[in-house]
């Protein structure tokens, strides 16, 4: 199947009560989206990686949501050296108009010991990005690969210091912090007593460690107690 068939193919599965749903979760940026479940995004990019994946990366525009979220997934699951998923992968974070594209493309790149460092040099650059949605990625990357004995301090570091006010950038760092917190407690629970975050990330930290079920009932009553009463 050329890429055009597979295209065609692909968007005959777009389900207008799928579209509804997903418009209500995730605010509509500059690409359309007609509902196309994920598991079947998922099962096509897994087709597409079987073949001529560089085909059809070259040759599909983008139209839909749906279109680019699958070129993620084929960036990130086709079989290549490290060097060109990144390079692909940097070339795909820009395109990124939603924070659902933004998660689930981040969190299936495959990150293991020999790439790591390759993985934190894109994680830098996207960091230093005035975009909202280049700096998510950037830390959706840190808390879905990273938080690990090695590299832990950092990650606490460089989410204090994110500066951009975006909406959605502010939650992926309240989201990365509690990933900390549960993996480490005491780690985090220190840098939280004399961080620089804003209010309002700050205490929605707060809210999403006391969401966790992997955080005891004790532990919780203290992160309640250190809410930030005057934040908005």
């Amino acid at each position: 199947m050329d890429p055009e068939e597979m295209r065609r193919s692909f968007l005959t599965n777009a389900d207008p009560a799928y579209k509804e749903f997903s418009t209500k979760i995730v605010v509509p940026g500059e690409y359309k989206v007609i509902g196309i479940k994920m598991p079947v995004i998922r099962r096509f990019a897994k087709e597409i990686t079987k073949g001529d994946w560089k085909r059809y990366l070259n040759e599909t525009a983008d139209e839909y949501s749906e279109d680019l979220l699958l070129r993620g997934f084929v960036i990130t699951g086709c079989r290549t050296d490290i060097d060109e998923k990144l390079r692909m992968l940097s070339e795909f974070i820009p395109l990124i108009d939603n924070w659902s594209i933004c998660d689930s493309v981040c969190m299936s790149l495959n990150v293991n010991r020999k790439n790591k460092d390759a993985v934190w040099n894109v994680i830098i650059h996207f960091l230093d990005s005035d975009k909202e949605f280049e700096q998510r990625a950037a830390v959706v990357l840190m808390l879905a690969h990273f938080i690990d004995d090695e590299h832990i301090d950092r990650v606490i570091s460089y989410a204090d210091n994110v500066a951009h006010q975006g909406y959605y950038v502010r939650m992926a760092v309240a989201w990365c912090l509690s990933v900390c917190f549960v993996k480490y407690p005491e780690r985090t629970m220190e840098y939280l007593k004399n961080c620089s975050l804003d209010d309002i990330t700050f205490n929605k930290t707060l809210s999403k460690i006391t969401d966790s079920f992997r955080v005891d009932d004790d532990l919780k009553e203290k992160i309640r107690k250190m809410r930030r009463r005057k934040a908005v």
